[in-house]
């Protein structure tokens, strides 16, 4: 094993010799880099995309609604009522995003690209086969969302090598998750929820008239480093368990994708859950006895064969309900905090970023508080971001124009939470310290002891800033990453 040495990043600037490992110091002697750029390895793959081109990559999703805006026309078999009134936000160009043409849609498929996503997340409101007013037109799709937009959204991912992960919602009071998992009274496999996916796997994955829609489905390993077909649930909760039926509620899931799998021929199906908060009150969402927890359900869904992470829709609304009047900074500690407990149970968390919320246009002044779009917000978020999304970040999300959550560019925000939206996906620092104690995470105040650790949680793009010192460690690296030394040379390997 050769030893390699970092040398001081900012203070070394006009000492260019470096000890590297072969084939690579001539490299960096050419190039005249203090950093070191290597191409690198992961231990754990667990969250992370595996689709061809994609292997190993942190997911950086945007929660999307297909279809044109909701103006009173009828582009589709139903006819919905219009919701323009009910916007917060208005896109910029206004055509571009609510006309949904052939080429408006491969222009929004471009930005999303420049803006770092690789995975879109799709609203999915049930069967094609369902009538208009149950789901497709029941007032909860903010877009003209349609089995045949859905279509023309992969058709435009798979042009421009976006990814897809369908995401099941809920449909008011016609079907919810809670409301039959893990077995519906008969005993039968959440009906509803395995009807809906086996229906996304026929139509997506076997049309062998479209096989790029194959290929463009996301596809994450699971826990064992296989991969599966990436399928979102909102609002995960269980009205047919008692509150402290941990195991049946994480092993419901590997039913789910059993049930899944027999009905399409083998299909392996894995789940990212929006676990609602354990604290959230009774009555949101009703009906809900058992809330998953990082305490008491991590264990179990450690377990379980089929859990691809968590990945939620603004978390705080439900779990900072009771605090959404107090400050912008009061809701970020709830939610830093919610976050950090799913990570600590050691399951992939994907961090759920929205500029803010305020949806009384659609709701009601009394019905959700307005929240966030401040400098502190923003901050916080950002900070958020930084520390925690190991296994990547969901945007709340690229038109949800309604509730104030877009991430394009807007008539009265212009670019800017687009910019911002672009600088969360732009590349990450991890910090390595030995000599540090306390909590690990990788941040400049938790950093890492070990430069194997910060390896194991990295992607391509990364930096991982080395505090000075000997580092004894065997890596291998296959991610492109920018190893810096900090305070003073850095060695990596044995004498």
């Amino acid at each position: 094993m050769e030893t390699w040495r970092l040398f001081d990043h900012s203070r070394a600037r006009e000492n260019r010799t470096f000890c590297r490992p072969r084939g690579i110091a001539l490299l960096i002697l050419l190039l005249g880099l203090s950093e070191f750029i290597a191409p690198v390895a992961r231990a754990n793959v667990w969250g992370r995309l595996a689709n061809r081109g994609f292997e190993g990559q942190r997911i950086k999703a945007a929660y999307f609604f297909a279809g044109p805006a909701l103006d009173g026309t009828q582009p589709y078999e139903c006819s919905c009522a219009p919701n323009l009134d009910k916007y917060t936000l208005h896109p910029d160009p206004e055509d571009i995003h609510e006309k949904w043409r052939p080429e408006d849609r491969a222009t929004v498929m471009t930005m999303m690209a420049d803006a770092g996503i690789n995975v879109i997340t799709m609203s999915y409101w049930g069967e094609a086969f369902l009538p208009c007013s149950d789901g497709w037109c029941s007032g909860a799709a903010p877009m003209q969302d349609s089995a045949k937009a859905q279509d023309e959204l992969f058709d435009a991912a798979a042009q421009k090598s976006l990814l897809i992960e369908p995401y099941i919602e809920g449909r008011f009071n016609l079907w919810f998750m809670r409301d039959e998992f893990p077995v519906w009274d008969d005993g039968t496999v959440s009906p509803g929820l395995v009807s809906q996916v086996v229906f996304l796997i026929r139509r997506y994955l076997q049309d062998p008239s479209k096989p790029e829609w194959a290929r463009t489905w996301a596809r994450v390993y699971d826990r064992f480093g296989v991969p599966r077909y990436a399928v979102g649930l909102i609002q995960v909760a269980s009205a047919h368990l008692d509150v402290d039926d941990q195991e049946a509620f994480a092993q419901g899931f590997d039913r789910v994708a059993a049930a899944v799998a027999a009905a399409t021929g083998g299909v392996q199906v894995g789940f990212f859950i929006d676990a609602i908060p354990a604290n959230a009150d009774d009555g949101q969402p009703p009906h809900a006895n058992f809330k998953p927890s990082p305490r008491g359900t991590g264990p179990a869904l450690l377990k379980t064969q089929s859990l691809l992470g968590i990945q939620c829709f603004a978390s705080e609304i439900w779990g900072a309900v009771g605090d959404l009047g107090k400050d912008d900074n009061h809701i970020l500690a709830w939610k830093r905090g919610f976050l950090r407990g799913w990570i600590s149970a050691g399951i992939p968390t994907l961090v759920d970023v929205s500029p803010g919320y305020d949806g009384h246009l659609v709701f009601g002044n009394d019905s959700h508080a307005s929240y966030g779009f401040s400098a502190e917000w923003f901050a916080g978020m950002t900070s958020i971001v930084n520390d925690l999304a190991r296994a990547g970040i969901i945007y709340n999300s690229w038109n949800g124009y309604t509730e104030k959550m877009a991430g394009t560019r807007t008539r009265e925000r212009g670019t800017m939470l687009y910019d911002w939206l672009t600088s969360l996906n732009a590349h990450r620092e991890l910090f390595v310290d030995r000599t540090a104690s306390g909590p690990q995470s990788g941040t400049a105040s938790e950093p890492f002891r070990a430069i194997t650790d910060a390896n194991t949680v990295s992607s391509n793009g990364d930096f991982i800033y080395i505090r000075t010192g000997s580092y004894p460690e065997q890596i291998t690296f296959s991610n492109q990453l920018t190893l810096v030394a900090r305070d003073g040379p850095a060695t990596i390997g044995s004498p």
